[in-house]
């Protein structure tokens, strides 16, 4: 009798233990999505922040030309490579998660993202800083969704997989935290003195009356704006990851017990916090 009663209670506490999983995926899976729809890509910045672009702003006879000064975005197109390649590899290793937990079954193809990835590695902007640490962390999810066996559904199997990940998973979204809050913040930073220099100091300069300068002030404040909302989806976005981080590890070290209640709140509270930040970036983003 004893016996049947913690094997029920075991049963009770794996079946809340995967439900669980499978919340907290679902929606660390939308929340790794929404972070790549929603902010700046480093190419974006280089495109219209560019002073050679910025320049043609205000160039006075720029109808007169032919041509103009060109501008070179390959690196920085190379790093959104990247952190597409990183974003791909989180959103599909969740949405694994989901799908096992959901008794379900998928077949990932993720070789693309494997070679992407060693093509890429050569050509990194050295600013990003991701090193070869993070590198082999971010091929060692992508291993898991070519190799992992999921052609049996046990909860047991579930725990494995997120403990033999949590490491690496770990890596991966620091460096990731580090390329939004570090990186991309600085580009935000670089883009607006380029427009200070380029073409707020230019045309408020050249405005002769005062309705010319409130007009120049009004779009230096409407891109000021734009540039605040930017810092604003990337402190969330990072917050976010931060949280999926935590939660994948609680989730990752908790075993099949009865007491998995606690775990199970603080999991709760998780997954609101991150679908509240997914609600406040696409707020920002519209």
């Amino acid at each position: 009798m004893k016996n049947t009663i913690i094997a029920a209670f075991l049963f009770l506490a794996s079946c809340k233990s995967v439900e669980s999983i499978n919340r907290f995926a679902r929606s660390a899976t939308s929340g790794i999505r929404e972070i790549d729809r929603a902010s700046f890509g480093f190419g974006q910045f280089c495109k219209l922040y560019d002073p050679a672009t910025l320049i043609e702003l205000t160039d006075t006879s720029r109808f007169a030309k032919s041509s103009h000064a060109a501008v070179h975005c390959e690196l920085f197109k190379a790093s959104d490579s990247l952190v597409g390649i990183i974003n791909q590899t989180l959103s599909n290793y969740f949405s694994l998660l989901q799908a096992v937990s959901d008794k379900k079954l998928i077949a990932y193809n993720a070789r693309p993202l494997v070679s992407s990835l060693e093509d890429i590695q050569s050509r990194l902007l050295p600013g990003l800083s991701f090193s070869a640490e993070k590198m082999t962390a971010t091929k060692g999810i992508l291993n898991t969704l070519l190799n992992e066996p999921l052609k049996v559904y046990r909860a047991k199997k579930l725990h494995e997989i997120m403990e033999q990940n949590d490491s690496a998973l770990a890596i991966v979204i620091r460096g990731y935290e580090f390329i939004l809050d570090s990186a991309m913040q600085g580009e935000i930073d670089q883009a607006t003195q380029n427009y200070i220099s380029f073409v707020y100091a230019r045309l408020f300069a050249w405005s002769d009356s005062p309705v010319e300068k409130a007009f120049v002030n009004a779009r230096y404040q409407d891109f000021l704006s734009l540039m605040n909302d930017e810092r604003l989806k990337l402190r969330k976005s990072v917050r976010m990851l931060e949280t999926i981080r935590a939660g994948h590890h609680l989730l990752a070290i908790e075993k099949n017990k009865p007491e998995f209640i606690e775990t199970e709140k603080e999991i709760t509270e998780d997954i609101i916090l991150i679908n509240h930040l997914i609600e406040d970036i696409i707020r920002l983003t519209k």
